[in-house]
Order: structure tokens, then sequence, then C-alpha cells
């Protein structure tokens, strides 16, 4: 008879470990019945309430329209499951994926779950990629799928961590800027100290300095060197290694930079900082930091790393470091609402080949260079001072050139299209079509839409150019309720079509609030690459987003009058002024800190535009700048003109519309921001070239539409075969010939 296992014996720890385990574990369940719990108590009230009168509950009670639509559809999609997901625990995130997955995968995930324990949310979602034969419940198909989505998850993170190096390469720049002023002050003082002469010329103020000085030295050379170069050296071994993921192929030798900074510039300042992180990680640098000078080059690591941390103060690298790509590359547009869209594309290093406009123009009023005609001066005279003239600040125009690229107004769905694609497609030659962008109609995906069924939605017409134009890239933007999750069975049939197309592609959400315009404008993003480029496609992701408030994007418009005011002496100014600075300052203060509604609205009839907007401080149903003068000064509104509408768009004031007054303002409003089609672009630019951009300094630049259409204009990111000339040249070639007509 075998002897009798004793039990092993716990530390008291140990047994509060296990203890606290199992109440982990309980929590869990606990966790999955009261999902349940709640979804019951929902089915309970369908069956006497209207669904209206519930959805509305719930969100007094503080849930989402993503929970609602999940927790009401629990029970029939789940509910024969229901004991096996208490049993396993499984959390919200687990069971919104299961309501979301198809009959099969959830059978699937519970046969899974069942072998090697709970599935999460991201391996949920990932079951529809296993091959039919491994769909059995084996612990070893559990852990292969487990492994595919750490992999998974390990992607996601690379995409977020270009936020982290970027503050971490600027926390090494800092490191690295202070350790070397301070070497140069304890050098500074060792010259002083050998030299004899200047010693024995210091007074006694001169001489406490110095002992003062010594005091420092010393106090610098006990610990801060040391810890420095220990923080420097750490900071650039975790650097390397995140470089080396996140841009691999930069491992460049130092006999090649010159030959491939002649044909990317990008690539050889990657090149330079990552030589400058490998210098740094093995330390060594007491007398000071890596560099190469020469009569034909130079290389230094700190202005290296100051590239790689997007810190441009120097006059050398601001020079060098221009956030506009040197490779040109061709793109096509379709259906945008005026062709300024092609602005932010042309900023992000793409020759526009033909923009495809969706609002027809009505005829062109006479020369007018603004909506409403030229500003009048104002004049005014007062009862006991000398005659003011006060004038409304105007736009520097110069020459314009409204057709700077090639635009077309035949619509996507309309019959001619296609041919007239392929015609100008044709006009390249054997040169590729790198990227085709389009706006496409969100009125399929709104509330009252009907997805994919919708006879306005304009993704089959847009995934059959791709299918007859194959560019390498693609953008598609629309609405933000793309993303809903009654969408998700359309978004997944497109991504099985662009992966049968040969594309790797990315679906996000942007705000254009986030990228430097004043205005609450959520959209989504279909963007997708040829697979041999899907390694480096990355979101745009800023590490500090880029706010702007209404006061500051339209104050010098709305209330252009208000500096020549103010710089009258208060004595002298009118009762006009004063009101005029009154109703100006009263405005700013209690409307300019606030961010405009979604421009959309004012020409989709919604029925809560008048109020939504007059909370906002504005007034659409006037359209005149108001000037100092009681006959203006009767409103606390500012009046939508269309100046101001540019502004809240971020559409440069320099871009000209053209036809009556409304429909200028549908152009202006069905507009997507330049800077979103700048950015979008950046990122497809880069994933196809590996010219990497700072975004965070890209975002931030002013967009000008006449600065990409004259020569001088034109800007790269080094003065490598004299770029200057080489865009004089394109500007003729292109641009002249264009404007000259047939």
């Amino acid at each position: 008879m075998p002897p009798k296992k004793r039990p092993i014996k716990r530390s008291p720890s140990d047994e509060t470990l296990h203890a606290a385990g199992i109440a982990i574990n309980q929590m869990r369940r606990n966790q999955s019945k009261g999902i349940f719990a709640l979804a019951e108590k929902i089915d309970d009230l369908r069956g006497s309430y209207e669904t209206a009168n519930i959805t509305s509950l719930l969100h007094d009670c503080g849930l989402n329209e993503d929970e609602i639509a999940t927790y009401m559809a629990v029970t029939s999609k789940l509910g024969q499951y229901k004991d096996g997901i208490k049993s396993q625990g499984l959390g919200y995130d687990g069971v919104r994926a299961l309501v979301h997955s198809s009959d099969e995968a959830v059978a699937q995930a519970m046969s899974l779950g069942n072998a090697g324990g709970p599935l999460g949310a991201n391996e949920i979602a990932r079951l529809r990629d296993i091959p039919e034969r491994s769909k059995i419940p084996d612990i070893d198909v559990v852990q292969n799928l487990r492994n595919e989505c750490f992999q998974a998850e390990c992607i996601r993170m690379a995409q977020e961590r270009p936020q982290s190096f970027t503050s971490m390469a600027r926390e090494l720049h800092i490191a690295m800027e202070t350790y070397e002023g301070n070497l140069r002050y304890v050098r500074r003082y060792y010259r002083l100290a050998e030299n004899n002469k200047a010693l024995a010329a210091l007074g006694t103020e001169g001489t406490a300095a110095f002992e003062h000085r010594r005091a420092v030295v010393q106090s610098l050379g006990e610990t801060f060197f040391s810890d420095k170069e220990a923080k420097i050296i750490a900071l650039a071994k975790i650097l390397l290694k995140q470089f080396d993921e996140l841009f691999p192929g930069r491992a460049i030798p130092k006999s090649d930079w010159g030959l491939v900074g002649t044909d990317n510039p990008t690539l050889r300042y990657f090149a330079e900082a990552r030589q400058a992180l490998v210098a740094l990680q093995v330390g060594g640098f007491l007398g000071g930091f890596p560099s190469d000078n020469s009569e034909h080059d130079q290389w230094d690591a700190l202005s290296s790393i100051a590239y790689l941390a997007g810190v441009h103060n120097g006059s050398t690298l601001s020079q060098r470091l221009s956030p506009r790509p040197v490779g040109k590359l061709n793109a096509f547009i379709v259906r945008v609402a005026s062709g300024v869209e092609a602005v932010g594309l042309d900023a992000a290093g793409f020759r526009i080949r033909a923009a495809y406009i969706s609002i027809r123009r009505g005829r062109p009023r006479a020369k007018s260079l603004t909506p409403s005609g030229r500003e009048k001066v104002v004049v005014y005279r007062q009862e006991s001072a000398p005659k003011l003239s006060i004038k409304l600040r105007k736009l520097n125009l110069g020459r314009r050139i409204m057709n700077a690229w090639n635009q077309r107004c035949v619509q996507i769905d309309r019959d001619g299209f296609a041919s007239d694609l392929t015609g100008q497609i044709d006009r390249l030659g054997k040169q590729d079509v790198h990227l085709l962008a389009a706006t496409l109609r969100d009125e399929p995906f709104k509330e009252r839409g009907k997805g994919e069924d919708d006879k306005r939605q304009q993704f089959g017409h847009a995934f059959q150019l791709l299918r007859d134009i194959r560019p390498r890239a693609f953008f598609f933007e629309t609405s933000a309720e793309f993303r809903d999750p009654r969408h998700l069975p359309f978004r997944n049939k497109l991504a099985r079509q662009a992966d049968d197309l040969g594309y790797v592609i990315t679906d996000f959400d942007l705000n254009a609030l986030s990228f430097g315009v004043p205005q609450k404008r959520p959209r989504s993003i279909l963007m997708g690459v040829a697979k041999e480029y899907g390694s480096q496609l990355r979101q745009p992701v800023l590490s500090k987003l880029v706010q702007k408030t209404v006061g500051e994007a339209i104050a010098d418009v709305a209330f252009g009058f208000l500096p020549e005011i103010e710089a009258i002496p208060e004595e002298a100014r009118t009762p006009d002024q004063i009101k005029y600075q009154k109703w100006a300052r009263a405005w700013l203060a209690e409307h300019g800190n606030k961010s405009a509604p979604d421009t959309l609205s004012l020409i989709r009839n919604n029925s809560d535009r008048f109020d939504k907007w007059h909370e906002y401080g504005f007034n659409d149903d006037e359209r005149h700048i108001v000037q100092p003068r009681l006959e203006d000064l009767h409103t606390d509104s500012v009046p939508l003109s269309l100046r101001i509408l540019k502004r809240l768009q971020g559409i440069p004031d320099d871009w000209l519309f053209f036809g009556s007054h409304d429909e200028q303002r549908a152009q202006i409003c069905e507009t997507t921001p330049p800077v979103i089609y700048r950015v979008v672009g950046h990122v497809i630019h880069a994933a196809l070239t590996g010219e990497d951009v700072d975004l965070d300094q890209a975002a931030r630049q002013k967009l000008e539409s006449r600065r990409w259409k004259t020569a001088s204009g034109f800007r790269s990111m080094a003065q490598s075969h004299n770029p200057a000339r080489r865009r004089a040249l394109e500007w003729r070639e292109h641009i002249l010939r264009e404007e000259e007509g047939p």
C-alpha cells in the first residue's frame, strides 16, 4: 500500500496569494454573470416598452451606443453558450467580440476556450483566419492561435511606439545637450586655469568667480558626467533596438552615405541617426560626442539625434530637414469638393495628375478676388477728433493660378468616368500610378442610410478602380459612422476584396480637430498599400495633438477692425468703435476657446442647425463681415462669411472658389480639410519610398495654395542636384502647359 502523500504546507503569504487567486477567479465568473443579467433585464424591458424608450433609458444609465447594441444582441446570439461563457469568466470585450462574430466563429471560440482556457477579444476576432483543417478543439491549435495574436499585438504596439520613441529621442537629445554644455564649461575652466597670465590679471572679484567655477567643476566631475553618461548609454541602447524594429534597412555603411543621400536624403539622415545610436551605446565619449568633419562631408551625433527627435532649431538643420519629401509620386484624386484637397497631397510629396471635382461649379462672377467682392474702406468721423480711417485687413493675393493641377468634372458613378480616367493615366506613359485617393459619399452610412445596400454607396465604384488601374496605394475617406458595428460585415467584405487584389489595409478614425482644424469633424479612413510595402504602413499618429480654437483661427477675419480700434486712445474712440470693441471682446471671451461643429451640417438641412451654430456664437443666415457701425452691431453672433468658413475648414486664405454664394458655400463645407490629405499622404509616401517625415512638424506647417504654384515655392529636404531648378522645370512642363490649354 503506497504511503499517503503529505499535504504540501504553504507559508502564510502563499496561503494569502492562493486565496486571492480563488477570489479573482470567482470575480471573473461573476463578471460574465453580470453581463448576462444585464442583457436579460434589457430583454424583459423590450417585452413592454418601445426600443427607442429603452435606448434613451440606457443612455441615461451611462451606456454608449456600442454597449447598447452589444447587450441587446447577447441573448439571441449567445444564449445557448451562456453556461460556457459564465464558466470561462469571459469579460465584456470578449462577449462583444463574440456578438460581432459569425455563428461558426462563436462555436469555434467556445470549443477552443473549453480546450485551452478563455480566449481574448483579439483572439476571437482572428478566428476567421484559422484554416479549415485546424478548426478542432485541440490545445495545440489554441497555442498557435495565441502565438498569432501575440504577434498581432506586437505589431499594434509597434504602430503606437513612434510616440514613445519620439519622446525618448527628445529625452536623449536634452541629455546630450546638457552634457555637451557642461563639458564646454569644464574645458573653458581648464584653459583659464592653465593660463598663468590670465590668472595673474584677475582682480578680487575675478578670483572669487574663478574659485566658484572651480567648485562647480569639481561638483560636475564627482557625479554629473558619470550619471549623465550612464543615462545617455541606456537611452541609446533602448532606442537602437526600437529603431531597428521601426525603421529596418537603415544600417548603411558610412562609405555609401554620399551615394544614398543623392537619391534619397531621408534615408541618409536615418542612416546617420542609427550610426549615432551605435556610437553612443558603447560610451567612451567623455571627450565629446562622435563626429566626422571633412572638406566634403560633415556628420555629428548630436545633430543626428536632433533630427531623430524632431528638433530643428539650428539654421543648418532647418535647411536640411524641411518636412517636404524630395521624391514626387503620381496621384489621382477622385470626388473632391473643390480641388483644394490636392494642396495637402502636394505638400506630402505627390504630383497631382488629375483631381475629379464632385460639385459642378457655376460661372465665375467678373474678377472678384473674394466671394463678396473687394473689401471696402470704411471711414469714420468723430465729433471732436480728426478724420480716422480703419481698413479691414486684406489678403496679399498676387497672381493666381486657379487650375494649377488638372481638375476634371466627371463623377465617379457616371458614364464616361472610367474612360476619362484611363485617358489621364495614359498620359503618364510608363510611369506608375502611386496613389488613388477619394472622398466617398457618407450618407449611406449615416443613421438613415442602408450601408452596403444603399444606392448612393460608392465603395463598389472605388474598388472597381483599384481592380482596373492597380495603384500602389490608396485611401478612401468617408463618414465616421462607416466604422459602426452595423457596417462590420461590409468592412470585412472590403478587407477580403483588398486582400484578393494584393493590398494590406488598415482602417481608423481621424478627427480634424486633432490636426489644427478648429472643427469637430470625425471621419473614417480606409487605407491600403501593395503587400510588398505592407510592413511599412502605419497610421498617422501625432505625439502631441495640434489644438487650435475658433478664436485663434478666425479672430483676424471676424474682428479685423479690432486691432486698429484698440490702437486709438480710449478718449478718441467713437461710440461705434466702443461698441464694436465691446462686442468683439465679449464674443471672444464666451466662444473663442470653443471648437466649431462639423460644417457639413450647414448644407445637410439638419433640424437643429440654427440652434447648434448659434450656441457656438455664429449666425449662418448672415454673410457679411461686421463693421464698427451701429446698424451692424445689433447681434451677439458672428455671421458665417465664406472667409470664416474657409478658416474653420483649414483651407488656405489664397484659395479661390467660384460660382454663386451657395455654390461656394457647398464647396467649402464639403471639402475635406487639406491637412487630413497631407498627413495621410505622408504615411503612404513613407511606406512606398522609405522617406520618413516628422508628422508633428508637418501637421503644424501652414498650407498656402500659391506656395506650390510657383517655381520658388518648391522646397526639398536636401540641396542635392539643385532641386529648385528641377522644380522650376516641372512647373514649366506641367503647370504652364495646362494653363495655356490645348
